[in-house]
């Protein structure tokens, strides 16, 4: 399944940042692309746009999903 957004937890986890870093980094990226004329979903940046915005982290569709799989085993 490949992932079209990303939330915060998700962003933190990729970043290796804080989650309040992450929301923070949401929050000012969906102002430019409401500033550019898009519509940005709340808590939620698409993985186009991290990818653009992050080149020198692996933001592929693999290393996404491998993240959260960790992520999600950790909280059962």
């Amino acid at each position: 399944m490949i992932k079209n957004s990303l939330q915060a937890k998700e962003l933190a986890v990729i970043l290796s940042v804080s989650k309040s870093k992450a929301g923070q980094i949401i929050r000012e990226l969906n102002k430019e692309l409401e500033d550019e004329g898009y519509i940005a979903i709340r808590g939620r940046i698409p993985v186009q746009l991290a990818r653009k915005k992050f080149p020198y982290h692996d933001l592929s569709d693999e290393r996404i999903m491998e993240e959260l799989k960790k992520v999600n085993e950790q909280h059962l």
